[in-house]
């Protein structure tokens, strides 16, 4: 919050005048200081010409500003704007030069005179500081500006993908319940009714409950309970073993990330006319959830292999949202498909 506070100080055009107005300040703070009699230099004449090296100064900032760096240094140009503003700064230490004292060899009341280090080389010194500091902070504001440009282009993006993505799960999620509705109505019609009723619940929850970033742990896991109940009504010889071990209060977790492994499981590792069995086990642990999924594989496989569109959505949602901080691991023995998934904690 107080990173966004000063980036949004640095930043927004709204305060630029005001950066622009302490910036000139800190520049000639001594000159500025004398105005109010703070300091012992305090002289109408010299504060005369003081003026006009602060509007020469503040041209040539700003023909660097609004000319050469967008027209050259941005494009690569580099020589070109190293020479312009090279000519830059040399006309102005120039006028500068012959404003304030004329020609070298000028004598002071006290007998001193004026050299070429006095008028040339030192005049050059504190320019070139001025215009190298200006220009530095115009640099690494434009830096600061593209890298948060950077990044909220990538959290726009990521944002998107991931809305597509869930938008995917969704349907195919209603595609598997349809299906299975049309095939419990062949077999057992009498029991369509309490599907249509289950599946209801399941869009109730996809379409309200989920439109958060993060749902409740125990919310998705009554969502995947009604799930497994609708299919179970149309796959009678089914053996299906759901497991929680420890308490899901509280905890947050993404939605949708687990279905996608329970609906390959029923689906692809399950038969309507042979015995078959599906383990599933979510352990919760102080800093980690762990979610396994076990099935066998029927003798006579189905049409659609293991893994579909569901499947390689929650793997790119995976690395999208947990990323660093989970663990998938697949198997397969020809006679067990396993699932095992940890997910872990962002304080962790």
């Amino acid at each position: 919050m107080q990173q966004n506070k000063l980036l949004d100080l640095i930043l927004n055009n709204r305060y630029r005048i005001v950066w622009h107005i302490l910036f000139w300040i800190l520049m000639y703070l001594d000159d500025f200081l004398s105005l109010f009699g703070l300091t012992s230099s305090y002289d109408p004449e010299g504060m005369k010409y003081a003026f006009f090296g602060i509007i020469l100064d503040m041209i040539m900032v700003y023909i660097n500003f609004y000319i050469l760096i967008p027209k050259l240094f941005l494009k690569g140009k580099y020589l070109e704007y190293g020479l312009l503003t090279l000519l830059t700064l040399v006309i102005n230490i120039g006028l500068i030069t012959y404003n304030d004292f004329g020609d070298i060899g000028m004598e002071f009341d006290d007998g001193t005179y004026l050299t070429f280090w006095d008028i040339v080389i030192l005049p050059f010194v504190l320019t070139m500081t001025l215009l190298g500091t200006a220009v530095a902070i115009k640099l690494f504001k434009g830096y600061v500006a593209d890298q948060q440009y950077i990044a909220d282009l990538k959290s726009s993006n990521l944002e998107t993908e991931l809305a597509y993505l869930k938008d995917q799960i969704n349907p195919h999620s209603l595609f598997n319940a349809l299906n299975n509705i049309y095939v419990q109505s062949q077999v057992r019609p009498a029991e369509a009714s309490e599907s249509i009723l289950l599946l209801s619940e399941l869009l109730r929850y996809q379409l309200y409950d989920c439109a958060k970033e993060k749902v409740y742990l125990k919310d998705e896991i009554n969502y995947l309970r009604t799930y497994l109940k609708l299919d179970a009504l149309r796959k009678n010889k089914a053996k299906i073993d759901f497991n929680i071990l420890g308490n899901p209060d509280r905890r947050m977790v993404a939605p949708f990330l687990f279905i996608p492994f329970i609906e390959n499981a029923v689906k692809h590792g399950m038969s309507s006319d042979n015995e078959s069995q599906v383990l599933i086990q979510l352990e919760i642990l102080e800093k980690e959830i762990q979610f396994m999924v076990k099935n066998t594989i029927p003798s006579i496989k189905n049409k659609v292999v293991q893994g579909g569109i569901g499947l390689k959505n929650v793997q790119r949602r995976l690395k999208l949202l947990y990323p660093d901080r989970h663990q998938l691991i697949i198997s397969d023995n020809g006679e067990h498909y396993e699932i095992r998934l940890t997910l872990k904690d962002q304080k962790s």
